[in-house]
């Protein structure tokens, strides 16, 4: 299995991540399913910018409910925010779980929360 994306160390740094930099990010069968069962406009329109949105996401954070790494992005000409969800198993491999539109409401809700923080993607 071909990882869709990578983990990057600002990401890691930034959400304080236990996990090596450039950490892969996969996809299974089942979760492709349940994109195109429950998020069908999003699996029409944004699947393949999976890897997009996972190696640079406008904001980056975790669900305080289960911990998956959250990737947002921002698509500026469509006005949509983004959302793919990865979640580490336990034997420590990472795949995203769901990939679905967030309101702008709730985004903005969360960068001002600090749920999702914005990542510097300023060259160095």
């Amino acid at each position: 299995m071909e990882p869709v994306g990578y983990i990057s160390k600002p990401i890691i740094d930034l959400l304080n991540l236990d996990m090596k930099p450039n950490t892969p990010v996969y996809i299974g069968e089942t979760n492709i399913e349940h994109i195109k069962n429950r998020h069908p406009y999003e699996y029409d329109t944004y699947l393949s910018d999976i890897g997009l949105i996972i190696n640079s996401p406008d904001y980056v954070g975790l669900n305080p409910k289960d911990a998956s790494i959250l990737f947002v992005k921002l698509y500026e000409i469509q006005g949509e925010y983004i959302r793919v969800a990865a979640k580490v198993t336990s034997s420590g491999k990472c795949f995203a779980k769901t990939l679905h539109l967030l309101s702008t409401c709730n985004a903005e809700r969360y960068i001002e929360k600090g749920t999702l923080k914005k990542l510097d993607t300023t060259p160095k």
